[in-house]
């Protein structure tokens, strides 16, 4: 019996008694490939701690990074796209909503939120590239002109992550005006 040399050949585990590993468990780090259980790459702020890159996230990850104890109330949070434009190309510009909904978990490109950073209050806005490229539609604008209104009316700090990929094409005009809504 050799310690590197294998006694039998082949996988002797048979299907019934294989387990599927759960999704979710584990990460891989998008630069040195190592390999990290999510737990441990989220208590280190989803840095890898080998070659220190920083790995993309989303508004949920940002909201537990940046608000004291991850605690924060959720604003507009129904808030959704119609399609006054009935826009198709390959899709309908509805199914291609439904889909991003279904794969993100999320209503739109954008999260809002208030809470507290270090006890002080704060209205962020993350965008979530993961739904349609993050692109800026009709919601988005309208939940980060809410956000701004709180902030001023409640006279704190307004914080934004964009991670967008510009103007949502299917809503023509009405994302552009967007741009100027939120200036």
């Amino acid at each position: 019996m050799g310690w590197f040399k294998r006694d039998k050949e082949g996988i002797t585990t048979s299907t019934k008694e294989k387990r599927e590993t759960p999704e979710g468990l584990w990460e891989k780090c998008s630069n040195c490939k190592t390999i990290f259980s999510s737990d441990d790459l989220e208590k280190n702020f989803y840095v890898c701690d080998r070659c220190n890159d920083h790995e993309r996230i989303g508004s949920k990850e940002y909201f537990k990074v940046l608000f004291d104890d991850g605690k924060y109330k959720e604003l507009d949070a129904k808030l959704k796209a119609g399609d006054p434009l009935k826009f198709e190309d390959t899709k309908k510009y509805v199914d291609r909503v439904k889909a991003s909904q279904k794969k993100t978990g999320l209503v739109d490109a954008i999260r809002t939120g208030k809470g507290k950073i270090d006890g002080e209050d704060i209205v962020i806005a993350a965008m979530d590239f993961a739904f349609i490229g993050g692109s800026m539609g009709s919601v988005m604008g309208e939940k980060i002109a809410r956000a701004i209104d709180l902030a001023i009316k409640s006279k704190c700090p307004f914080m934004i992550i964009s991670k967008s990929g510009g103007a949502r094409m299917m809503e023509a005009g009405l994302s552009l005006m967007q741009m100027a809504k939120v200036s």
